[in-house]
């Protein structure tokens, strides 16, 4: 089985499903019908499969009053959204974290949407391989706090948001 695992199934045509959880943070839970049990019926759109248009998504955004990077890691809102996705997002789409998501303008809900959906697709694209995602990305700069990092010649900053450090580029992000 892989490193990490914690269960690994047998099926009767041959196929096997193991769970890897290094950071024992998942969890299995056998429903008759998940999709419209809770948890799942909880959870917000997929971005992979299910994400609104621009009009609904704009519309989602202006209906809260939280601050963008909390309400992109709010599993309720989107998800399978996670920290390092949504300040990819944020700092792709030039938006700073701290802005409150009812505040932003149709022009950054738009670049908002488009890095979501960018980003998604090429995590799956790459299976989720570091090394394969984009240089440019502040993916590769944000692990582990150096000091004086930077991108493209501006200083990433780290910051405590809704209880996760953040990275972010005051200069980029407005």
């Amino acid at each position: 089985p892989p490193q990490f695992s914690k269960i690994h199934l047998f099926m009767s045509n041959g196929a096997e499903l193991a769970m890897t959880n290094k950071r024992r943070f998942g969890r299995i839970r056998l429903r008759k019908d998940p999709v419209k049990e809770s948890p799942i019926n909880q959870l917000g759109f997929d971005p992979l499969l299910d994400l609104p248009s621009l009009r609904q998504f704009s519309k989602l955004l202006a209906q809260r009053s939280a601050a963008i990077k909390a309400l992109l890691l709010d599993q309720s809102f989107a998800a399978g959204v996670g920290n390092w996705i949504a300040d990819e997002i944020l700092y792709q789409a030039r938006v700073a974290p701290s802005r409150r998501a009812n505040q932003l303008s149709p022009a950054e809900a738009r670049q908002i949407r488009l890095r979501l959906k960018h980003i998604v697709e090429t995590a799956v694209r790459v299976d989720a391989q570091a090394s394969h995602f984009p240089p440019s990305w502040i993916f590769h700069r944000r692990w582990g706090r150096k000091i004086n990092s930077t991108i493209g010649g501006h200083r990433i900053e780290f910051l405590t948001l809704c209880g996760r450090t953040t990275a972010w580029v005051p200069a980029l992000q407005k």
